[in-house]
C-alpha cells in the first residue's frame, strides 16, 4: 500500500501522540520523544524507539518528499499536510557522545482556533485587527519561536473582507490549509533551488498579480527589503519576524532588509519603515503555574512616523 507522507507519519510510532488533542509539537533528542501540549506543557512521551529506527523513518519521509537526507545533506526541512518536519542527520546529531538523529515536528490545525480563545486578543485586540484589515493596513507580527505568530496569520486570513485577493508566499504549507471560500487566496511555495522561486523573486512577481494583500509567512533575511518595497508601491503586507519585544521590531525589519545585498543605509530604511508600516503586533508564549502553555497578544503598537516611538493601542485588561 502506498502512503502519502501524512498517512505514513500517522501510522508510525508517533500515532498515539498525533491522535491526542492539544499537542502542538513533538521532538526527538536522539534518545527520547517529548511533546508539547497546550494543557500539559512539555512532557516526555511513553514511546520507546531507537536512533536506527528514527533514521529509517526520516529517510522514508525524505524519499516521499523527493528530498536528499544524508551525510552530505544533513538537514531535512519539509512540510506536508498539517505537518512541518525539521530533522538533523546523524552526521551532525550527537547524544552522549554517540551519533544519532534528531527531529522536531510541528502540528498545525486546518483552521484558526483563536476565536475559541478570546483571551488571546486582550481587551480590544480583535477590534483593532479587524479595523486594520478593513482599512488595508500593513501589519507586522513579532514574537519568539512558537509564540503564535502563524496562528494569528491564519486568523487574519479567516477574517479578510469578502473577495479580498491575498497572495501568500511561504516555504511551508501551513497557511495554504486555511479555508475561506469568500476570498481569493493564492499560495506560492518558495524553492531556492528553482530559478525565479526565491522569496524576493516571488514577492516581486506578486506585485504583477493585483493583490489586495501580500502575506510573507515569515521574513528571515533580505526578503524583508522586497516586502518594504511592496508596501511602498501601495500593496499592503502582512508578515512575521522574530523579535524580543515590540519596540525592537522596526529596527529588526531594517537589519533584515540590509541582508538583501543592496547598498542600503539603515536610516533611509528606517524612514521607509516609519512611513509605510504603522502597526505592529507582538505575541508571547508563557507557561502558567500549573504547566499550561498560554499564548496571547501582549502588545499592539502604532509606530509614529515623526517621533519614531511605539505608541500602545492595546487596552489593558
Amino acid at each position: 500500500m502506498k502512503y502519502s507522507p501524512s498517512e505514513y507519519i500517522e501510522n508510525s510510532f508517533l500515532a498515539p501522540l498525533l491522535s491526542s488533542s492539544g499537542i502542538t509539537d513533538i521532538s526527538y533528542n536522539g534518545e527520547s520523544v517529548y511533546f508539547v501540549s497546550n494543557k500539559e506543557g512539555r512532557k516526555k512521551a511513553n514511546i520507546e524507539i531507537t536512533p536506527l529506527q528514527v533514521g529509517d523513518f526520516l529517510k522514508q519521509i525524505a524519499n516521499m518528499m523527493e528530498r536528499q537526507f544524508s551525510f552530505t545533506y544533513p538537514i531535512l526541512d519539509v512540510s506536508f499536510g498539517r505537518y512541518r518536519l525539521n530533522a538533523v542527520n546523524s552526521s551532525l546529531g550527537r547524544r552522549k557522545n554517540e551519533k544519532t538523529y534528531t527531529f522536531s515536528l510541528r502540528l498545525e490545525k486546518e483552521r484558526s482556533i483563536l476565536d475559541e480563545h478570546p483571551e488571546f486578543f486582550g481587551k480590544n485586540g480583535k477590534e483593532i485587527l479587524l479595523k486594520l484589515l478593513n482599512e488595508k493596513e500593513s501589519i507586522v507580527i513579532g514574537g519568539q519561536t512558537s509564540s503564535g505568530k502563524t496562528e494569528l496569520e491564519k486568523w487574519l486570513i479567516s477574517k479578510m473582507p469578502k473577495a479580498t485577493r491575498i497572495i501568500v508566499i511561504d516555504n511551508v504549507e501551513e497557511l495554504d490549509m486555511m479555508e475561506n471560500s469568500d476570498i481569493d487566496l493564492t499560495t506560492w511555495l518558495v524553492n531556492e533551488q528553482v530559478k525565479g522561486a526565491s522569496f524576493p523573486e516571488l514577492i516581486r512577481n506578486a506585485l504583477r498579480n493585483n493583490p489586495d494583500y501580500i502575506m510573507v509567512a515569515e521574513a528571515r533575511g533580505g526578503e524583508m527589503y522586497d516586502a518594504i518595497i511592496s508596501a511602498m508601491s501601495g500593496h499592503p503586507i502582512i508578515t512575521t519576524l522574530h523579535a524580543i519585544d515590540i519596540e525592537a521590531m522596526p529596527d529588526r525589519m531594517a537589519r533584515l532588509a540590509m541582508l538583501s545585498g543592496e547598498r542600503l543605509f539603515r536610516e533611509e530604511i528606517m524612514d521607509d519603515i516609519a512611513h509605510h508600516f504603522h502597526y505592529f503586533v507582538y505575541v508571547e508564549k508563557k507557561t502558567s503555574v500549573d504547566g499550561r502553555i498560554v499564548r496571547r497578544i501582549s502588545s499592539i503598537g502604532r509606530y509614529d512616523e515623526k517621533t519614531r516611538e511605539m505608541q500602545s493601542i492595546l487596552e489593558e485588561e
